[in-house]
């Protein structure tokens, strides 16, 4: 890969490639509360969480979590964590434990009316309790404790709905996960255009139009490349447009019906209202942009896909891009 994507994000993108092969995915989301010992204050929270059963006592898991709002923070990321697992009652219901680490976003006010955009490592713990309804739905409980070094800690309290995308059944005695696929499902050509709104991270979240133009192909077997345009609009603060490349780790499900993924790579971009901190004479950077996406094929040819970018800048102007747009797939 070029030296632009950086080894954190090929780490990335290699382990979830791995990860999308297997077998035993569960979606999950919740809502709950969250609690802060530092700042006296409390707040919603929610969470999207895929976990991946490895072996009957094993798991592992890529969640989103957002703290909610308290004075002085808005902050969210996502979690990445091990999990030991134990099944009761014929795999009926489980109890697991978790550990791992938190990439967190922090939105915080600075003096003069301006936002900090603050972010950092910490480790996470989590305990959750899953009880299986059908072959397909469950719920789930989970309490997540943060403890950032230097920031604020938190611990949050969640229930949720979760559904099973195996193959065949959820897991049972002596047989967890989906036998191997006789093929295995390559992305075709696909030109997509979107429309839909940006969201700049400050305490004012300004808005925008926002609108883009992808093209994917699949590289192999559930890995995806892109190169993509972004117009992020005007939101005032920023006024930033660009291109990006990156690389997907996919997986598809319902005979190739519908398709998940997660992308990471540069976003080369120009912003013409760059803070003067961050150098106003020159307009261009280049930031790491995370990518989910989840895509439904209406016909041979024609696809709806759902886009959610973050764009982690240098200058305090973090944004959040959300996109739905058609795309037409032809053959390889």
């Amino acid at each position: 890969m070029p030296a632009l994507f950086p080894a954190w994000a090929r780490r990335t993108v290699l382990f979830l490639s791995a990860a999308v092969g297997l077998s035993a995915q569960e979606l999950t989301l919740l809502g709950g509360v969250m609690n802060s010992a530092r700042t006296e204050s409390s707040s919603y929270s929610w969470q999207v969480d895929y976990r991946q059963n490895f072996h009957r006592n094993f798991a592992a898991s890529i969640a989103y979590l957002n703290e909610g709002h308290v004075t002085g923070h808005h902050r969210d990321g996502t979690a990445w964590q091990a999990w030991g697992r134990l099944p009761f009652f014929h795999h009926r219901v489980a109890v697991s434990l978790g550990l791992g680490a938190y990439y967190f976003f922090d939105t915080q006010p600075r003096p003069g009316g301006d936002t900090a955009n603050v972010h950092g490592t910490a480790p996470i713990s989590s305990l959750s309790a899953t009880g299986y309804l059908s072959n397909r739905w469950f719920y789930r409980l989970m309490v997540n404790h943060v403890r950032p070094a230097d920031e604020m800690k938190t611990t949050t309290f969640a229930v949720g709905a979760g559904f099973w995308f195996g193959r065949e059944k959820k897991p049972t005695p002596g047989k967890l996960g989906d036998a191997p696929e006789a093929y295995a499902y390559v992305t075709e050509n696909e030109l997509t255009f979107f429309g839909g709104q940006s969201v700049v991270n400050t305490f004012f979240s300004q808005q925008a139009r926002a609108y883009a133009a992808e093209y994917r192909r699949g590289v192999w077997p559930h890995l995806d490349w892109t190169a993509a345009a972004i117009y992020e609009g005007d939101p005032k603060i920023i006024r930033r447009s660009g291109l990006t490349t990156q690389l997907w780790a996919v997986n598809t499900f319902f005979n190739e019906r519908v398709a998940v993924g997660a992308g990471l790579g540069p976003y080369l971009y120009l912003d013409h209202k760059r803070p003067a901190t961050a150098g106003a004479k020159n307009p261009a950077a280049i930031a790491p942009l995370a990518s989910l996406t989840v895509a439904v094929r209406l016909s041979d040819h024609w696809v709806a896909r759902m886009v959610f970018d973050r764009v982690t800048s240098s200058d305090n102007r973090d944004a959040d891009i959300f996109l739905l747009g058609l795309g037409y797939r032809w053959p390889r």
